[in-house]
Order: structure tokens, then sequence, then C-alpha cells
């Protein structure tokens, strides 16, 4: 896993802080993944999307929001995700931020986050870490990776 000294790969697009909990039995039953994106850029969330419909054989149902305050507002009071997947650079509230008031909320701390981002430094990847993230995505999303992680598949 993450040692807090040398980021050690799992594939060459990913760390994994921590294993995910779904199992195969929920693409066995035609369960969908609730995936929830926050990120600023349409351009990347239709990617995302667009990557998970194709790439995976899990099926997900995703919903996404371009402005993290709008997220967290709704977060707060009603929509549940399986999975957050969360870009670091926003405009008026960063990913720090907002994965740091996810964690500090009672309805929105056991909700595993995943940092989808381009700015993939040993700073930002060693502090979500301890932000309590699951794992750091560089940009653009590997489907086959992401299923992976999420499976616990080697």
């Amino acid at each position: 896993m993450w040692n807090s000294t040398q980021p050690s790969y799992n594939h060459p697009k990913y760390y994994s802080f921590k294993s995910m909990r779904f199992s195969d039995e929920v693409t066995t039953n035609n369960r969908n993944i609730h995936v929830m994106m926050i990120d600023d850029s349409k351009k990347d969330i239709n990617l995302v999307k667009e990557i998970l419909k194709t790439e995976c054989r899990a099926n997900f149902t995703f919903s996404s929001y371009t402005d993290a305050h709008e997220a967290l507002k709704h977060l707060e009071r009603k929509e549940k995700p399986d999975i957050i997947i969360l870009d670091l650079v926003m405009p008026s509230m960063n990913g720090k931020m907002v994965l740091q008031r996810l964690k500090g909320l009672l309805q929105t701390k056991e909700i595993p986050v995943v940092i989808h981002s381009s700015m993939s430094n040993y700073k930002n990847i060693s502090h979500v870490n301890q932000l309590d993230a699951h794992a750091f995505f560089e940009k653009p999303l590997d489907g086959e990776s992401f299923e992976n992680f999420l499976f616990n598949r080697s």
C-alpha cells in the first residue's frame, strides 16, 4: 500500500491508500455503483462518464457537479453516493478543502473519496492520503485500473 516516505505505484496511473469494499457480487447481481464526480471541467466529467460506461464491466449510476459548494450542499441534504471522484484544482473551493469537509461531516465521512487530478506530485499525493482519501488517480482515468481498484483486484 502507501508508505509515507516512498510512494508506491500499484499501476502507473494511480496510488491506492486503502482497499475498497465492493465485491464481485455487485457485478453479478447487476447492482449499480453510484459514482458522484466533483470537477469544474465538464469535459473531464463527460470523459470519466464515458470511460465508466465503455471500459468497465460494473454498472454505474453517475451524478456530477461542477461547483464544489453545490455538491456539498446536496451531500449534506440527500445524496449518498457509493464513491466520490474529486478533482483537486477547482475555483472557490479546491479538492483538498472539499475532502477535509467531507471527512469532517458525520453524514459523509464514510463515503470513499478518490482524487482524480493531473497534479500528481508527491506533496499532493501525500496530503490527500493524510486527509483520508482512498486513492489518487492521475488524469485521464484508466477504466480498467479504476474497476480493479473498486473490486480490490490486482
